[in-house]
């Protein structure tokens, strides 16, 4: 039988633990993510995340997946009546993995400021509450 894609459902957020785990059994696995990133007062911050939350593929031959719907975060492994799991397209995973070698789900987003800075305003300064104090030469010597 020849080598198919399949697909584990996960609980949310375990995603790249189920597929590490996976992984050590010697399957392939993919877990397509996407990179957000973002800039606030001029630093800049980025984060990694899964593009389909509470999914993880793996390879098969249909008869080999015993052990991975008792992993634990796993949540279950859709099968068909012949108790093989189901089969997902060579193009949807092509596509998938297109898309995420190539960047096309990151996301840019606009810069943001805190509340004291605005591009279009100088910060302001902040005000000190005390009388100032003489200097040195008019200061009574002790």
């Amino acid at each position: 039988m020849e080598a198919y894609w399949a697909v584990a459902q996960t609980v949310s957020k375990m995603e790249h633990i189920v597929r590490r785990e996976i992984e050590r059994t010697n399957r392939g696995t993919f877990l397509p993510t996407c990179a957000r990133f973002w800039k606030v007062d001029g630093r800049e911050y980025s984060k990694e995340r899964a593009l389909l939350t509470g999914y993880v593929f793996f390879k098969t031959n249909g008869r080999d997946w015993d052990g991975i719907p008792d992993m634990p975060g796993v949540y279950r492994v859709p099968a068909n009546a012949d108790e093989t799991p189901m089969r997902v397209l060579p193009k949807e995973i092509r596509r998938l993995m297109i898309g995420h070698a190539s960047g096309d789900h990151n996301e840019i987003l606009p810069p943001r400021y805190t509340k004291y800075y605005r591009p279009d305003q100088k910060p302001k300064r902040r005000q000190r509450n005390r009388r100032p104090r003489p200097s040195k030469r008019l200061r009574p010597a002790a």
